[in-house]
């Protein structure tokens, strides 16, 4: 597993290097319109997103103690990625304007993706001891351990995942209630203040 998290971590760094490369030389420029910036970086756009999507899932068991900021941190790339496509697919009277603000989210997502990339990095170099542990095991599966010892460990890697997977579930059902608490809280606020209001005239 660690291996094949190693790879994307090598496609991801690689194609971001390309496209920086592409805008510090002038192969992508704001003074082009917005479907030729598509045409040059489009795709590499899109295998970003597929990779960081991956990756994220690698960092969820190998760091599950820092899930939530795995998933903030990748929501805030997607969310800057998709701008980006917004801004150059999105109707306008000035296409260069456009094109300067779709390239003003896509050199903020690449400072972005660098950062989770060195996230990846450390992550690959120091898991979670438990999930360090295991991974060892399972990828060396040393000469001389019996077949009961090893079902035992795969037993229980398959139930650290199965925790994770439990776990992402709470924190996800957790974000959308504090997103909702929010909202009743505004809705309280306009009431009680459109109720000041009232009496306000009524006096």
């Amino acid at each position: 597993m660690l291996e094949r998290f190693s790879d994307r971590i090598n496609e991801l760094e690689a194609i971001i290097r390309d496209i920086a490369i592409d805008i510090t030389t002038g192969a992508i420029v704001e003074r082009l319109p917005p479907k030729a910036i598509w045409e040059k970086a489009g795709e590499r756009v899109s295998m970003i997103t597929a990779l960081t999507r991956e990756l994220k899932e690698y960092l969820f068991i190998i760091k599950p103690e820092r899930v939530p900021t795995v998933r903030r941190t990748v929501n805030s790339i997607n969310e800057r990625l998709e701008k980006f496509r917004e801004f150059l697919f999105k109707e306008s009277l000035s296409p260069l304007d456009s094109s300067r603000k779709a390239l003003d989210e896509l050199r903020q997502a690449l400072v972005d993706i660098s950062d989770f990339l060195s996230f990846c990095k450390e992550a690959r170099a120091k898991p979670s001891p438990v999930i360090g542990e295991v991974l060892q095991l399972k990828g060396t599966r040393a000469v001389g351990v019996s077949e009961e010892l090893w079902a035992r460990m795969e037993r229980l890697l398959e139930l650290i995942r199965s925790l994770q997977s439990a776990y992402r579930d709470v924190v996800g059902i957790t974000s959308r209630l504090e997103g909702q608490i929010e909202a009743l809280r505004e809705d309280y606020e306009n009431l009680l203040l459109s109720f000041k209001r009232e009496k306000e005239i009524r006096e």
